[in-house]
């Protein structure tokens, strides 16, 4: 088959669907704006088109709230206009797969009118019982309810033009209004559950930062930016109270000191620079090891003894489910949609979010109960699996009509 898949960046949530589908001998366009810093190489197969926005910031005589899909609408017209030459010289998808929310996907039907569409859905904007109102204890506005109903104009066009409509997980199904429901499947876009259940076996300690001696306590936390959606501040607080109880603990942390998701500090200031300045970590057992490259990041895994994960009510990390796969003991927060992936005492240990001192209490438990480590993460473990990319393969190659042998699990 052919298939078109458009994302803003090369290769995101995609990276491992792309080899499976070139693996199995379809042919492949990309199309996307960038690439991440940290892509591998495109495979065999796979023919990657970029394309460019060109941005009108005027926004002249436009209400504030329609800023962001004019982003949308700009977006789509680059990738449109990407794409004309490819279909004027009788290139012509089975299957469109595209990411949506950023407005890239807006305009593909039109250029292709005859291929039928797949989207990849992360979250639609409710105003109450989810991200927007976690963080917060007022009530949400008017105004602010007002513009997040317009945010949500442009998934609703992309989902009227597809045959089917994706999204990773219960939580994030649950976002979306009752009525349309019935029009999504689940499916997680999967983790290299593979490798990752492997990685106790490599050399402990195998980090140079961390002193080889038997009594040395690890604990890991990864974002992929430093900032309050993913629970930074209460984490920071949490290894401050730990480190002051444990002299040999030692704190990895992984990720950008950029906000990734809400808003960042009103003083200026980064969360990094917050807890450097305001928190007494220890500095010689801190250990900010920016953002990592796939090997790296799973060395970190490896030798933790216990991975603490914070998030608000919104898209679940993948860093989560990896943490899981790789064996780690895992304390995290007890908030949708982690509650989907672990139960309390029996895959992890859930603390409220907002609980510094519970958190650390929780880490400390696992530390000092071997046994209870060891019952928690075998369980993680396997419910892992249940994410594992060999069964988001199979799912995804079922909505494509490809006949995929049957995962047991």
């Amino acid at each position: 088959m052919r298939i078109l898949i458009s994302h803003t960046t090369y290769p995101s949530q995609f990276r491992r669907l792309i080899s499976a589908l070139t693996a199995q001998g379809h042919e492949l366009i990309f199309v996307a704006g960038s690439s991440e810093w940290h892509a591998p190489a495109a495979p065999p197969g796979l023919k990657l088109i970029q394309y460019q926005t060109l941005r009108d910031q005027q926004y002249q005589g436009c209400h504030p709230w329609l800023q962001r899909f004019q982003d949308a609408i700009q977006e789509g017209q680059a990738v449109f206009d990407a794409l004309i030459a490819l279909r004027d010289n009788g290139w012509c998808p089975d299957w469109i797969i595209n990411h949506v929310g950023w407005g890239n996907g807006l305009f593909l039907s039109d250029c292709f009118p005859d291929a039928k569409r797949i989207g990849l859905f992360e979250w639609f904007y409710n105003p109450e019982h989810s991200d927007v109102d976690f963080l917060e204890s007022d009530l949400v506005s008017a105004a602010t309810r007002q513009r997040l109903r317009i945010w949500n104009a442009q998934t609703l066009v992309e989902l009227a033009a597809c045959e089917y409509a994706v999204t990773p997980t219960r939580w994030q199904l649950q976002q979306f209004p009752a009525s349309l429901r019935s029009r999504f499947r689940v499916i997680h876009e999967g983790i290299d559950w593979e490798r990752l259940q492997q990685l106790r076996f490599m050399s402990q300690r195998a980090l140079s930062m961390l002193p080889d001696f038997e009594g040395c306590e690890v604990v890991t936390y990864v974002s992929r930016g430093f900032d309050e959606y993913r629970g930074f501040p209460q984490a920071m607080r949490c290894i401050e109270l730990l480190q002051k109880q444990r002299p040999t603990l030692h704190a990895l942390i992984v990720g950008a000191d950029c906000v990734a998701y809400g808003s960042p500090r009103a003083d200026g200031r980064s969360w990094g620079t917050w807890a450097r300045q305001e928190l007494q970590l220890a500095p010689d057992r801190t250990h900010w090891l920016g953002s990592l490259q796939e090997e790296a990041y799973h060395a970190v895994l490896s030798v933790s003894d216990v991975h603490l994960y914070l998030t608000v009510p919104f898209v679940l990390s993948w860093s989560l489910l990896e943490a899981m796969a790789a064996g780690c003991a895992v304390v995290a927060s007890a908030t949708p949609p982690v509650e989907e992936v672990l139960r309390h005492g029996q895959s992890g240990l859930l603390v409220d979010f907002f609980d510094a001192s519970l958190q650390a209490a929780a880490v400390v438990h696992l530390l000092e109960q071997p046994d209870l480590r060891t019952e928690l993460k075998t369980e993680a473990q396997r419910t892992a699996r249940l994410y594992s990319c060999e069964e988001g393969h199979r799912r995804w190659l079922e909505l494509l009509g490809v006949d995929t042998p049957t995962t047991v699990f």
